[in-house]
């Protein structure tokens, strides 16, 4: 709750002092340029393929980076990436620091800038080893700083399978009276997921605090045929006795999971290892 206060502090500050600046449409920062991306339309490409530049077991950490608040950061980062085939970062800056990180762990990224702050892009970032086949974005305002809140949907080649891996970036709605933008989110971001024929994740801060909103996000996975990742330990952040980071699956087999407590972020990373499933069931 203190930092629901917080924030509605800063962001009052920062809207009156006019140095917040929202672009009418994302762009889209890589490691080749910045461009502006496409809008997802109501049923993402599949892309039949055969090889891909992730192995048949991969491995994925998703992480709020509560926008490099904290030391120490850099270094934890560096870490997970030794570690993982798949970085999925939410409330990240754009900074020359993470891109250096990024370019020497030898990751292409994209990075949506959703909205500037103080002359800063803030937004979700994907990065890889391997090159993205497609992306597109989705973003929906929050109702009471009218912040936008952004995915980012990726198709990246993966080996082992006819269809590339749907990578789907999700930085939930979080402040509202209700949960009418936070359902219209999530409804749209698993409709999209269980549409598509192949291995699929969603990862992220889903903002799934407090029981209305957690029962509602797992009754959605489930019924859209998405598994959940429980990490082994599991010391995600909860905000009112939920966890707000998720990561959910479908058409993959889940190896193994772990978060790990840091002091780098109010988030803790989750980490998770896959492979692919042979023959997967339609």
């Amino acid at each position: 709750m203190m930092r629901f206060l917080t924030f509605f502090s800063v962001i009052t500050a920062v809207l009156l002092s006019g140095c917040l600046e929202i672009p009418s449409q994302e762009t889209l920062s890589t490691n080749e340029g910045t461009r502006l991306v496409d809008h997802c339309p109501e049923v993402v490409p599949a892309i039949r393929q055969q090889g891909g530049d992730l192995k048949t077991t991969f491995r994925i950490t998703s992480w709020n980076m509560n926008k490099f608040q904290r030391a120490g950061w850099q270094q934890e980062l560096n870490a997970w990436a030794k570690r993982s085939d798949l970085l999925l970062l939410q409330e990240a800056m754009e900074r020359p620091a993470l891109h250096q990180l990024l370019q020497q762990a030898h990751f292409n990224w994209l990075q949506l800038q959703a909205f500037r702050l103080e002359g800063e892009a803030t937004g979700v970032v994907n990065a890889a080893p391997a090159a993205a086949l497609y992306n597109c974005s989705l973003r929906e305002p929050e109702p009471v700083s009218r912040l936008p809140k952004s995915t980012l949907l990726t198709l990246y080649p993966l080996d082992g399978s006819s269809y590339p891996l749907l990578v789907v970036n999700v930085h939930g709605v979080n402040f509202e009276l209700g949960m009418a933008a936070y359902r219209r989110q999530m409804t749209r971001l698993f409709h999209l997921a269980k549409r598509y024929p192949g291995p699929t994740v969603l990862a992220g801060d889903f903002a799934a605090w407090g029981n209305k909103r957690s029962h509602y996000l797992l009754q959605l996975a489930q019924q859209s045929g998405f598994d959940e990742v429980i990490p082994a330990p599991d010391v995600r952040l909860r905000v009112l006795s939920e966890p707000v980071d998720h990561i959910f699956y479908r058409k993959l087999n889940l190896q193994q999971s772990e978060s790990k407590s840091t002091h780098t972020s109010d988030h803790n990373p989750l980490w998770a290892e896959f492979s692919v499933v042979k023959n997967p069931v339609r």
